[in-house]
């Protein structure tokens, strides 16, 4: 019987005062019967005006969760460039903000993720700013170390796409010390309708792959999916539902063989909103969830409410096998 209390959790960002988001995740949390849950602090929105309360309250709705918490986001008064992606000027000024956040919030989440996806350049500028990734490396180091001595569990933010050579970089830099679990990312079956060309057989081999080419580097430590989903927006094949596939992928990633793997999203992102690339670049990003802006519910929620209240068996080989589709 497939049992996710341990092993399956929602990802949701959260906008900065989005009070009632919050809630709304909360709400669907509990209908779904799930516990996990990655979020998110960002630097920036810290230091804005009542960012600090902002972010009490958020932990004071999602108290009954155990939380992942995400910290990124260089606030752009301490960036090298006025970008949140940039470094901080100062280095050690991200471990000193890893120590505000354990000092005011640390029984609001039971694990502290440094950075989200690093090697993406859209959250960190390493071609530009630290193409050695020395930079990253001293920065996530010392807050590793850190968070380390006051006894908080650490989590590498999510490599994506994964990489297994720069994970061997971070261990040969000494990032590995202090960090206690090893994330990745993936979206089997995303973002390929621009490369008609890619192999995309012979490109995914599946989580098992993945996650094997990085235990040689990552040793003892855990390996978790923190991020994995399919969107529902209809940029495939035609006359396919892009809602029954989302069930489809979503079953398959409550088969991985990861210590824990994380949806996102459980809410779509609100079309009036950027997402990171920008306005509405890419629909997919705002299609991502198990629930509409609007509060619609998809089949895929519906689906995982039965996973995780009524423990389904495991599905058969050759539906595991269709769900497991190419990733770009």
């Amino acid at each position: 019987m497939l049992d996710l209390s341990e092993r399956f959790g929602i990802c949701q960002w959260f906008h900065y005062r989005d009070h009632r988001s919050v809630e709304r995740c909360a709400r669907l949390m509990r209908e779904l019967g799930l516990r996990h849950l990655r979020t998110g602090i960002s630097w920036a929105d810290y230091h804005r005006p009542g960012g600090q309360e902002w972010y009490a309250r958020m932990f004071e709705i999602l108290a009954p969760f155990e939380i992942l918490l995400s910290v990124w986001h260089t606030p752009p008064s301490l960036s090298e460039t006025g970008h949140c992606a940039a470094p901080p000027r100062r280095l050690r000024d991200y471990a000193d903000f890893i120590d505000t956040v354990i000092r005011r919030h640390r029984h609001g989440f039971t694990h502290l993720e440094l950075w989200n996806e690093p090697n993406n350049r859209y959250k960190w500028q390493f071609d530009l700013l630290d193409p050695d990734w020395s930079k990253f490396a001293e920065m996530i180091g010392a807050a590793a170390y850190w968070a380390k001595q006051c006894g908080v569990p650490t989590v590498l933010g999510g490599m994506m796409p994964v990489d297994e050579h720069w994970l061997r970089l971070m261990a040969e830099r000494g990032v590995l010390e202090h960090i206690d679990i090893i994330a990745i990312h993936g979206f089997p079956g995303m973002w390929w309708s621009d490369r008609p060309n890619w192999d995309w057989h012979s490109h995914w081999q599946g989580w098992e792959e993945k996650l094997a080419r990085l235990k040689p580097i990552a040793g003892e430590r855990p390996l978790w999916i923190t991020e994995t989903g399919f969107s529902t927006w209809p940029c495939e094949a035609p006359g396919a539902s892009m809602r029954s596939r989302q069930c489809g992928y979503l079953e398959a990633a409550t088969l991985t063989p990861a210590g824990r793997t994380y949806w996102y999203s459980m809410i779509d992102l609100d079309p009036i909103r950027d997402a990171i690339e920008g306005f509405h670049v890419d629909e997919n990003e705002y299609h991502l969830g198990l629930v509409t802006s609007r509060g619609r519910k998809k089949p895929a929620f519906h689906r995982l409410k039965l996973l995780s209240t009524t423990g389904l068996q495991h599905p058969q080989p050759q539906e595991q096998a269709r769900t497991r589709q190419p990733i770009s």
